[in-house]
């Protein structure tokens, strides 16, 4: 999450789309709410990358439209540009399935690494309450509605668009930027990773975001 006073918006992250690239654009303009603020800890400890490290910066990064509406006047959440970008939820699970495969510190990474492949992390993630670490949430709906389901946030971008829609986000706020890439995962199309079965998986499993964004297979 990144809150702005000088331009008035708060952008929520939902991991795995594309949400460092929009902070990296956007941080000059922003800053840590301090509401949410928590004191940082060091990101090695002892040589090794440190646990809480993750945890803080988890934290940050994720925090959820409800709850920033709670901690938030009701002067800034009404009156701020509030926005944030989803993805496919296809494509969001084979992208969340190499970032582990690629962060060898990620919590996960041994676990995801000993897998036959695709359709068995898939498996994996239907038994899981929270397979992604660092704060991502089980829904990407989850980063933006309320407690009944309803969007609160102003403007809901799409990866597929996300050249056009950040373009419109950047109108808006009266900010001039092109995003970079960073953090972005190499892989094939992602409707090549699924059968018939893997591809109901994710149908049944995300309906909720599904229905919400209106995503379809292709």
């Amino acid at each position: 999450m990144l809150i702005s006073y000088s331009h008035k918006f708060i952008f929520f992250h939902v991991a795995k789309v594309a949400g460092l690239s929009i902070r990296d654009v956007l941080k000059s303009y922003a800053q840590e709410p301090e509401r949410f603020k928590i004191r940082r800890p060091a990101k090695m400890l002892n040589g090794k990358p440190n646990p809480f490290y993750d945890v803080w910066d988890a934290f940050l990064t994720h925090v959820k439209a409800k709850e920033a509406k709670k901690e938030l006047s009701e002067d800034i959440y009404n009156n701020f540009y509030k926005f944030a970008f989803v993805r496919n939820p296809w494509d969001w699970q084979v992208s969340m399935y190499h970032f582990i495969l690629k962060e060898t510190t990620h919590i996960k990474y041994e676990l995801v690494k000993s897998m036959s492949g695709f359709e068995e992390y898939l498996e994996w993630v239907v038994e899981t309450d929270k397979p992604y670490a660092k704060g991502a949430t089980k829904f990407q709906k989850d980063t933006i509605t309320d407690n009944d389901g309803k969007i609160i946030v102003d403007f809901v971008g799409r990866y597929e668009n996300l050249t056009q829609d950040f373009q419109q986000v950047c109108k808006t706020l009266n900010i001039e930027a092109t995003l970079p890439i960073i953090n972005k995962t190499s892989h094939r199309d992602y409707r090549s990773y699924y059968n018939t079965k893997t591809q109901k998986i994710v149908a049944e499993h995300f309906k909720a975001d599904i229905e919400l964004f209106g995503y379809t297979f292709d």
